[in-house]
């Protein structure tokens, strides 16, 4: 059997959009369309056909191969019944296009003929330049229009431009026209086609949890909330996803040191240690004692912001709020007037790694389905570094695309986002406030904190 060695050029793209690779010839051409779609960057949400001449200028004798499940042609041949090898072995040009409306042309050039390889992947990413077009962009016209368009904010469409953007693409998908990650894209080339030697594990949805043999302390497994977003994606989009935390290193092991942890959970750190093994008695009120709550604002360094004599809890909401977040947590209860740590927070007092790991654990705590895939693209946005005003878009598109719409059944407001992601959100105010007393390092330090709470 014959290795084929091909170049696929995006026809008319300028700069030039292609790739090139390497495909056993025994592949279906069913699976030739599902490498190139991965190849080339679409989503896999339209038509699409292979001929043996150029859609522009079709010739009465060509062939042309459709999925039999949407032909439309009847004269189409099948993508399932034919080979690489049967359609190329005696052709040096074969063309593909994908969505016919916007009507996205590729030619594939036969660059090199070879003996078969067995031991390489199905499918080999060579090398390439530049991403592929967005998908719905309007073909290779509209698209230039889109970039040109993105590219200057005095356009008087930028704005409608970059909510288009922000609600089709989504936030995993690159945008610079220039991106190309081949080892991103070989990754999930192995993924599909080789999943053996993909090195990770056979039982997963999500693509992202490595075989027993591979993973390393600190990677996520089939229980991490990542794991369990990806899953419910559509899988271009999950692909996308995997790509986006290649790129971005938000899997990658973490450095997490005693001082680092103990910056992050300095807060919570100290109302546990306040509370202690024994607890701490509350008034006949249910309030913490006026000289504890004095002590947590002079200690945590809010006093100096503060109007008032910081001693009330009821009347000083950055520790009221510390302490309900904790509650909610899982951290602590309240027992017969008397504020205890659970058993985990007991044993974790002195050990900030420790009390970090039931913080980002405790997050998901009492969360409704909906909420807990938002706290996860919320923890994700921040690992990621996306601006946080731009958070609640990613939301909003992660949402969308796992199924959940609006109790409006309109698109997500960003009053919306507020609101399903509001217990997370505040326990990443709670160490954001306290972390921005170093600002060398308060958004290094809380990202590493989404990051650890993503596993």
């Amino acid at each position: 059997m014959t290795r084929y060695r091909l170049r696929v050029a995006l026809v008319d793209s300028e700069p030039e959009i292609w790739r090139e690779f390497d495909v056993d010839g025994r592949m279906p051409l069913r699976m030739l369309h599902i490498a190139l779609q991965t190849i080339m960057g679409w989503r896999e949400s339209h038509l699409h056909a292979f001929s043996d001449t150029d859609p522009d200028r079709p010739s009465p004798k060509g062939r042309r191969w459709e999925s039999p499940d949407f032909a439309s042609d009847d004269g189409a041949l099948s993508e399932d019944a034919a080979t690489v090898d049967q359609v190329l072995s005696n052709l040096d040009t074969l063309w593909y296009e994908y969505d016919f409306g916007d009507g996205w042309v590729h030619r594939l050039d036969v660059v090199d003929r070879q003996p078969d390889a067995p031991l390489l992947a199905p499918v080999v990413l060579l090398d390439g330049a530049n991403r592929g077009p967005f998908e719905d962009a309007g073909g290779i016209h509209g698209y230039a229009e889109k970039l040109a368009t993105l590219a200057d904010p005095q356009h008087p469409e930028h704005r409608e431009i970059t909510d288009w953007l922000r609600a089709t693409v989504g936030p995993w998908a690159p945008r610079s026209p220039g991106a190309f990650d081949l080892v991103g894209v070989q990754s999930e080339l192995n993924l599909m086609f080789n999943p053996q030697g993909s090195g990770l594990s056979p039982y997963d949805m999500s693509g992202l949890v490595k075989s027993d043999e591979m993973r390393r302390p600190g990677d996520v497994t089939d229980e991490s909330p990542i794991v369990e977003l990806a899953a419910q994606l559509p899988p271009p989009i999950r692909s996308e996803l995997r790509q986006h935390l290649h790129l971005t290193g938000v899997l990658e092991p973490l450095e997490l040191d005693d001082e680092t942890a103990a910056r992050i959970v300095r807060p919570f750190a100290w109302l546990m240690d306040t509370v202690g093994a024994d607890g701490l008695a509350l008034t006949a009120a249910g309030w913490m004692p006026p000289a504890t709550v004095l002590a947590g604002m002079t200690e945590l360094g809010l006093l100096d912001d503060w109007i008032g004599a910081g001693n009330r809890e009821d009347l000083t909401p950055p520790i009221a709020e510390l302490r309900d977040a904790a509650q909610r947590l899982g951290l602590m209860r309240v027992q017969k007037g008397r504020l205890l740590l659970s058993a985990a927070a007991k044993k974790a007092l002195g050990d900030a790694r420790a009390q970090l790991q039931l913080i980002a654990r405790g997050l998901y705590r009492k969360l409704s389905d909906a909420e807990s895939d938002a706290a996860t693209l919320l923890l994700l946005a921040v690992a990621d570094g996306t601006p946080p005003g731009e958070r609640w878009h990613a939301i909003a598109f992660g949402l969308e695309v796992c199924g959940w719409q609006s109790s409006t059944r309109r698109a997500f407001t960003e009053r919306d986002i507020a609101h399903v992601t509001f217990h997370p959100q505040r326990v990443l105010d709670l160490i954001g406030d306290s972390l921005r007393r170093h600002p060398a390092s308060a958004d290094d330090d809380l990202r590493l904190f989404a990051r650890a709470a993503l596993r």
